[in-house]
């Protein structure tokens, strides 16, 4: 068992984790990854304001 995912391996699990119930030691990995890298951290944040605002954009296409 590896300690820590690479940064590549943590952006698949991030857009996983969309489609997929992550497994606990994913998750617990994931946060300790999170604790040490800024660039991940930024993309986890990007990736949640993407989402935001595609799902508003839905909502806004779906009520016309």
């Amino acid at each position: 068992m590896k300690p820590l995912y690479t940064c590549r391996e943590m952006t698949s699990l991030v857009l996983q984790s969309q489609d997929r119930e992550l497994r606990p030691l994913e998750r617990v990995t994931m946060q300790l990854h999170w604790l040490i890298c800024r660039a991940c951290r930024n993309f986890r944040g990007q990736n949640k304001l993407m989402r935001v605002a595609l799902d508003r954009w839905r909502g806004y296409r779906d009520a016309e």
